[in-house]
């Protein structure tokens, strides 16, 4: 091929792909919107951008006119409270708003979104409407229509909300095989005044080694569980609540035929409990009288005892534009024993630092002489190997680290989800 002809190819190709970039961009981009940066709703992101189309979604947050926070906590009936949080920046900066939505335990997951669309429209026509050109946004306005099935009608089950569970996990191939099933129960009720919980189950582990073929290379491992507990919480204003915890517990695993305790507690909030989806600081204590019955007999030589114990927990978590944090301290010991104690730490952060890079990051830390259920003793192979027995340890720590960047173009409206539904495998 001659070289003026390779030049002439190349050439066409550099305009080509120059000139369709720039329709692909012309067709994404319309300068006339708002710039949104979303933040906490990662799940719904691509339903987002295919039905509120009249904004442009930018990837970092300092590009944006409006940084849109989405927090969500849990509702006394199993639903779901959305607060949006509308953040004005450049051009807007000190423009903020506050909207909630909250979504019923019986909506289905296309209800809540839809219920989460309109939320989030609401609040973002305000801004639009200080746009230089907002008309090149049209509004549409549905009136609902009022019907008998939209207003409130009587709770036939006064706010309790009953759940049953059941599950079960197989795995086999020809040198393991592993068995786990279990199931639950639980009812709870939750107003502004009153927090009560009740949950039970039971769970059974089974497991089976082959690591050879003579008589005897077999090994069986079972671990068997159960439990009850009861929350029962009274609200004394903004920042007090007082209540108790109590359950019972036996386990294999943990040396325990029956544990029994009772735990009056009481706790403070620095910030009102109305704030809590934004900033938690919380004082937490209890004192907790137990009575245990141990399968085997422990290192200390009972196979029964009463303890008393109590404990005191801090934490703070902070839900901020530029991310969030989320740090707890504790400790606890046995009143007839200063010495058997524990303490705890943990942190985390997810902080967007400056445009495109982000770190985040957990770390937790515990300080371990509180174990008084270990079975006397020395553990076998087999014990340590399949963590059939609690074992003694006088720390235990997990951590994690992660650090991002990204860059290029400011804006993220694309959706597009071919070819994410091919690489389905099983893997044991």
């Amino acid at each position: 091929m001659k070289p003026t002809k390779k030049l002439c190819i190349v050439f066409f190709i550099t305009i080509s792909s120059v000139c369709f970039s720039q329709s692909i961009s012309d067709s994404l981009v319309n300068d006339d919107y708002l710039k949104v940066y979303l933040d906490g709703v990662d799940f719904y992101q691509d339903y987002i951008k295919q039905n509120i189309t009249f904004i442009n979604y930018v990837r970092d947050r300092y590009d944006a006119q409006v940084h849109l926070l989405i927090t969500q906590q849990q509702t006394g009936s199993g639903g779901t409270e959305f607060t949006l949080f509308y953040l004005g920046q450049l051009e807007f900066a000190g423009k903020n708003d506050t909207i909630k939505y909250v979504a019923n335990s019986i909506n289905t997951e296309d209800e809540i979104r839809t219920g989460l669309i309109q939320s989030m429209q609401m609040g973002l026509l305000s801004y639009v409407a200080k746009l230089p050109k907002p008309t090149a946004v049209k509004i549409s306005f549905t009136a609902a229509a009022s019907s008998t099935e939209n207003r409130q009608q009587d709770d036939k089950w006064n706010g309790w909300i009953y759940s049953l569970s059941g599950n079960g996990n197989i795995s086999i191939d020809n040198v393991y095989r592993f068995y786990n099933y279990g199931g639950g129960i639980s009812a709870k009720k939750i107003t502004e005044k009153w927090k009560i919980n009740f949950s039970g189950g039971a769970y059974k582990n089974e497991s089976r080694f082959v690591f050879g073929e003579e008589v005897g290379d077999t090994v069986f491992s079972e671990n068997n569980s159960a439990y009850a507990d009861a929350i029962v919480v009274k609200s004394l204003g903004d920042h007090w609540s007082v209540g108790f915890q109590s359950g019972y517990f036996s386990s294999t695993y943990s040396n325990y035929d029956h544990n029994i305790y009772f735990s009056p507690a009481v706790e403070y909030d620095i910030f009102p409990y109305g704030e809590s989806e934004s900033k938690l600081l919380s004082f937490f204590y209890k004192i907790t009288p137990e009575y245990a019955d141990y399968t085997d007999t422990t290192i200390y030589g009972k196979t029964t005892e009463f303890l008393f114990s109590h404990s005191l927990d801090v934490s703070l978590s902070l839900k901020k534009k530029w991310g969030s944090v989320s740090t707890g301290i504790g400790g606890s010991n046995y009143l007839n024993d200063f010495g058997k104690n524990k303490f705890n730490f943990f942190g985390s952060i997810n902080w967007r630092i400056y445009e495109g890079l982000s770190i985040n990051g957990f770390v937790g830390y515990d300080i371990i002489h509180d174990q008084v259920n270990i079975p006397k003793g020395e553990a076998s192979d087999e014990d340590i190997l399949l963590q059939q027995k609690e074992l003694s340890k006088s720390y235990g720590m997990f951590t994690y680290f992660g650090i991002s960047y990204s860059f290029g173009s400011i804006y993220n409206n694309v959706v597009n989800p071919r070819f994410e539904t091919g690489n389905f495998s099983i893997s044991f």
